[in-house]
């Protein structure tokens, strides 16, 4: 230890002596020519223009780059599982946060901005501000910590460093920490004033370390403002997800939807298929459909209408076996009959909705969609995904000329009658019922489907969004069941439980 306490005394000279005093001569000569020569007026003069112009860019700039960027990248994001109206809430209640943040953007009052958020994603979901059980709010606590804790880890470099001691310590000794900020600016600008012994360093030193501080000041307001913005955020999110109910069930609490169950009576199948409904009017072709789908003749067809009746099929395609095809009874138009197939098509995760090419009469279907669409724009079904919607042109074949039916068609630039005529009855339904994708197809006894590979093509692709509605319907469905007696029960008996060992302990 004695030999590096020598050797760090001989290594702080030599610097001193090869470093140190050199820049020290070059002062004092710079500060003798300026005395000399008379300059000491033009610079200052000099460093109070360059200070000024210095300023004057900066602020500009600045300002240039506040009113780009301010928002910065989004930190938060919006749920996957919500649906697209609760994406419209999220967007409002995200410029109430910017709202808040601009009006006040202090740490100390961030707690009112939390509430106010709260507030408004209670107003958009129908609900006052504490409309949420105990159990309830004590998980959004909890979610708002845990997913605020991943922000600040992804975001905040070093923030594990950070303790819980060093902000105490900060808070409590505020005024002895400004003395020091004091103490530390007086030594600054008596350091700034030993600078102007070496005038061109002097300027350079000025310059550099007041566009250091802007750049350091910006990156900190930036970065402070972001975190801010990311807090609330976090509170809207959850505070989105506790009034929509997603907190009132866990994940381990969730169980097969009702239709699944009535399914199961039906027949035996494997739990939890994709629900595939098939609605159309009478003689539209359903049970062909079924029929081409699954290969087989299963279902029952006829040139009189089937009996009124819901019927299931099992079906798999390409791997994925567990499916349902749900044949349902042909549109009717009395208000029960409506009735039963709002409820099959809602609690659906695939509507092949089936429109018989040849039938000009559209006002049952017309009817139907108009309700069923009606019923995801009413408040009640705000965070309820719509099942995916495929449409069918059946029967092609007998279109005028129906002597010339010879699939396939080049339906994009039609150049036979027979083309033109299935074209612009695909733009009459597809106009008259909005619906995305509509595919031309016919089952002609004795000869191959026309377009079935289309509609299984379709099918497939949106497999993965009828599993997404399928998880949002069970879902939404767990969360309406309220606790059976029975475990109301076990409740109360784990209550007097505890109150009668506490009396006993006590007594004893």
């Amino acid at each position: 230890m004695k030999v590096e306490r020598i050797l760090t005394r001989h290594i702080a000279l030599l610097l001193f002596v090869s470093l140190g005093l050199p820049v020290l001569v070059l002062a004092g000569v710079g500060v003798y020519f300026v005395f000399q020569q008379g300059y000491l007026l033009w610079f200052l003069v000099i460093l109070a223009t360059v200070t000024l112009i210095t300023k004057v860019l900066l602020t500009w700039f600045g300002r240039q780059e506040v009113e780009i960027s301010a928002p910065g990248e989004p930190i938060v994001e919006p749920s996957d599982d919500w649906s697209e109206r609760e994406q419209d809430i999220w967007s409002r209640g995200n410029q109430k946060i910017d709202e808040c943040l601009s009006n006040d953007d202090e740490w100390s009052h961030l707690q009112a901005h939390a509430l106010r958020i709260v507030q408004v994603a209670a107003d958009e979901y129908g609900c006052t501000e504490w409309d949420f059980s105990v159990p309830a709010s004590l998980r959004m606590f909890e979610e708002v910590s845990r997913r605020y804790r991943r922000t600040l880890q992804m975001h905040v470099p070093f923030v594990e460093a950070v303790k819980v001691s060093h902000v105490r310590y900060a808070i409590q000794n505020q005024e002895n920490i400004g003395r020091v900020g004091k103490t530390y600016r007086v030594a600054r600008n008596i350091w700034r004033g030993l600078r102007l012994l070496n005038p061109a360093a002097a300027v350079a030193s000025e310059v550099r370390d007041y566009i250091t501080g802007e750049i350091f000041s910006k990156v900190s307001v930036e970065t402070q403002w972001q975190l801010k913005k990311a807090f609330l955020q976090e509170v809207l999110s959850v505070s989105m997800d506790l009034y929509s109910g997603r907190f009132n069930v866990d994940e381990a609490e969730m169980q097969p939807s009702k239709i699944t169950d009535h399914d199961k009576e039906r027949m035996a199948v494997p739990l939890d298929p994709v629900r595939i409904a098939i609605v159309g009017q009478q003689n539209s072709g359903k049970s062909s459909l079924i029929n081409a789908l699954r290969a087989e003749v299963a279902a029952q067809v006829d040139v009189l209408p089937v009996a009124a009746r819901t019927t299931v099929y099992a079906y798999s395609m390409n791997g994925v076996e567990h499916l349902h095809l749900v044949e349902l009874p042909g549109l009717e138009g009395g208000k029960a009959d409506t009735d039963e197939l709002m409820s099959e098509l809602t609690e659906s995760d695939v509507v092949i909705w089936i429109l018989k090419a040849d039938q000009p009469a559209r006002a049952l279907d017309v009817d139907l969609y108009e309700r069923f669409k009606e019923h995801y724009r009413s408040p009640r079904a705000l965070q309820k995904k719509e099942p995916v919607l495929l449409g069918i042109l059946n029967q092609v074949d007998r279109l005028s000329p129906a002597s010339q039916w010879s699939p396939p068609y080049e339906l994009g630039d039609p150049e036979g009658e027979k083309a033109r005529n299935i074209k612009e009855t695909l733009m009459y339904n597809q106009e008259l019922l909005g619906f995305e994708v509509l595919v031309p197809c016919a089952f002609v006894p004795d000869q191959a489907p026309y377009n079935l590979a289309e509609v299984v093509s379709h099918l497939e692709d949106s497999y993965q969004a009828a599993l997404q509605v399928q998880l949002n319907r069970r879902g939404i469905e767990s969360r309406q069941r309220d606790p059976g007696v029975a475990e109301q029960g076990r409740r109360l008996a784990r209550t007097a439980k505890s109150l009668f060992q506490k009396v006993v302990t006590r007594e004893s």
